[in-house]
């Protein structure tokens, strides 16, 4: 039985791209994302800050995230600083998106998004405590700041995809 802790993400799963683009977000995951007001998982999707993958978080670290902003908008008032509230929002929003999960977990990625995981294939998601990373296996098996063992399994996987299990 899985431990469910909404917003907190650890383990590694894999999940194909479906034919219609779509990506499911395998249950490790999508039961800990948090339900919002009308019942729904709702996953924010961006870009990695320095990784060529995207990220991807529920509705409490998408707040919390714009209460750092708020925060440090106060911090430098205080401080007789200047705060240009608009970049940092740019800085951790500008390619992130909310998605609905539907019944099983999936979510079609917008064309900016579609970028960093392809419309065919397979991810690989990664928890890293708050958030969880996506990443297109290809990108991944080639991406030299990726965990070793994690380009290992993409690789295997990219070698053996159309073979069936042996």
């Amino acid at each position: 039985m899985a431990i469910v802790t909404p917003g907190q993400y650890a383990g590694t799963n894999f999940a194909a791209i479906d034919g219609k683009g779509r990506i499911a977000v395998p249950s490790q995951f999508r039961n800990n994302v948090p339900l919002n007001a009308d019942g729904q998982r709702v996953l924010w999707v961006g870009f990695h800050e320095k990784l060529p993958c995207l990220v991807a978080y529920g509705q409490d670290q998408y707040d919390r995230l714009n209460g750092e902003i708020e925060r440090d908008r106060e911090t430098a008032r205080l401080r007789n600083l200047d705060f240009d509230e608009d970049s940092e929002f740019k800085k951790r929003f500008s390619y992130t998106e909310p998605y609905t999960l539907d019944d099983s977990g999936r979510f079609l990625p917008s064309f900016i998004h579609r970028d960093r995981v392809g419309d065919v294939g397979a991810t690989a998601f990664v928890g890293s405590g708050r958030r969880l990373e996506i990443w297109w296996l290809p990108t991944l098996a080639e991406c030299a700041e990726a965990d070793p063992v994690l380009q290992r399994l993409a690789a295997s996987w990219d070698a053996a995809k159309g073979k069936g299990r042996k």
